[in-house]
């Protein structure tokens, strides 16, 4: 690795130059057929926020479910996913500026209600 570098396969490397990393953690259950959504905490003003991790999981191995994150303004599907127990998604990272609001969509494929549970990692910086 070249010297004077962030490691970015590190959680420190990935937040180098940001001011915090937030876990925002989720539980939930979502009845059979359905989706269930969250809106994650809207960018403040002079900063920035890099989307790059998901965590998810449920105990059913009967069915695909999904997990998707959207941009509120104008429905920008910026990652999705198809996952039957669960799995830890890395993406390259999105960042958003201020003022913008992210939803996390969970789409329960199964006939019965589940719960799901996880994890949305991401930077939060001053700009």
């Amino acid at each position: 690795m070249a010297r004077g570098h962030p490691d970015y396969l590190t959680w420190a490397g990935r937040s180098a130059g940001g001011e915090t990393m937030t876990s925002y953690s989720f539980s939930g259950a979502i009845a059979g057929d359905s989706s269930g959504t969250i809106d994650l905490p809207i960018v403040a003003v002079g900063t920035e926020v890099v989307y790059q991790n998901i965590t998810v999981s449920c105990n059913d191995d009967t069915a695909i479910h999904n997990v998707a994150l959207i941009r509120l303004s104008d429905a920008w599907l910026f990652f999705s996913v198809n996952f039957v127990t669960g799995g830890i998604f890395d993406f390259p990272g999105q960042s958003f500026g201020a003022g913008t609001t992210v939803r996390l969509t969970i789409t329960n494929y199964s006939a019965g209600a589940l719960t799901f549970e996880g994890a949305v990692n991401y930077t939060t910086r001053a700009v």
